[in-house]
């Protein structure tokens, strides 16, 4: 049977695979935010399965927080301030 926290992790891991593809055609994108997204996904989804899913949905909803961060803010920031891209390294 197919539980909330399934379909919610799938929605939004294809969701975040489908906005880092474009951007990643467009420029070169950071990583290490869509590798978080993906991996709390992955635990999410395997701990709804077995059972946890107040963890799980806690999971899922901070994913989703890492998501809109990812979507409303593209660029990383250094403590200074100043956006940098993957080009300035």
């Amino acid at each position: 049977m197919e539980t909330f926290t399934d379909i919610f992790s799938i929605v939004l891991l294809l969701i975040s695979l489908t906005i880092f593809v474009m951007r990643f055609i467009r420029s070169e994108p950071p990583i290490l935010p869509y590798l978080i997204i993906a991996c709390t996904c992955a635990v999410g989804h395997e701990l709804g399965r077995s059972g946890g899913g107040l963890g799980a949905a806690m999971l899922l909803i901070s994913a989703t927080f890492l998501f809109a961060g990812c979507v409303f803010y593209p660029h990383i920031r250094h403590l200074s301030g100043r956006k940098t891209s993957a080009r300035e390294n």
